[in-house]
Parts: structure tokens; sequence; C-alpha cells
């Protein structure tokens, strides 16, 4: 499905503190961005609405058609490129949850697996 197709999340949450130390802001915002797009996509498929990428031009008149979407949705995917990265990626968590959540109240057969769940942080490595 379309859903299952686009439910593919970088994990920046977990990665946030390595991320920091290495200088990497346009590779994070490039997957911020890939975010917000899986994102709408998956939002769009549940909601049974076209989604292209490429042809994207109105997110707010595509989020206002959605009946199912997470609360200011609009106003929350714009901030994770205002925010700092670790809250950015916090929030990114939540959107990403909170759309699991709609997901499978939709479609409860349907698993949406994370390997890196929300929340999750790399742990230091012990010798």
């Amino acid at each position: 499905t379309i859903i299952e197709r686009h439910w593919n999340f970088f994990p920046l949450w977990y990665y946030a503190d390595a991320m920091s130390a290495r200088d990497t802001e346009l590779w994070r915002l490039d997957m911020l961005l890939d975010a917000a797009f899986s994102l709408l996509a998956v939002l769009a498929g549940l909601n049974r609405l076209y989604f292209a990428r490429f042809e994207l031009k109105r997110m707010r008149a595509l989020i206002a058609k959605m009946e199912l979407v997470p609360p200011r949705l609009a106003d929350r995917i714009e901030s994770l490129f205002r925010l700092e990265p670790d809250p950015a990626a916090t929030e990114l968590g939540r959107l990403i949850e909170e759309t699991r959540a709609l997901v499978s109240a939709e479609l409860p057969d349907l698993e949406l697996p994370l390997r890196t769940p929300p929340g999750t942080r790399q742990q230091p490595w012990s010798i």
C-alpha cells in the first residue's frame, strides 16, 4: 500500500548526539524534508487523497482536505525546520507516533514497524 511504501523515516532522534558533533546540518535538513514528505504521503493515503511529492504546491490546502490528521500538522511540519536539532527530532518522533496511531485506528491489521522507535537514543560504546 502507499502507506507501507512511505512508512520510512530516518531516526534523527536516535542519532541526535552523534550528528550534533559532526556538522551535518544540511544532511539533517534533508532527512527532515524526506520525513515531512513521507508523513504527508502516509496521511494522504490514509485519507484517500492524491499526493505526489513533485507536485505539492499548497501543503495547507492538502492537509485541510484530510479528516484523519495529527493536530496542527501544517504548523508542526513547518516548525521542524526552525527548531534546534534535538527539539526538531523529538517533534518529528511525536508526529510519526501520532500518525501511526491514526493509521492503526483505521487499519488495525496494518503493521508499521520502526527499527528505532521515537524517543530511543544511541548509546555510547562501552569497552
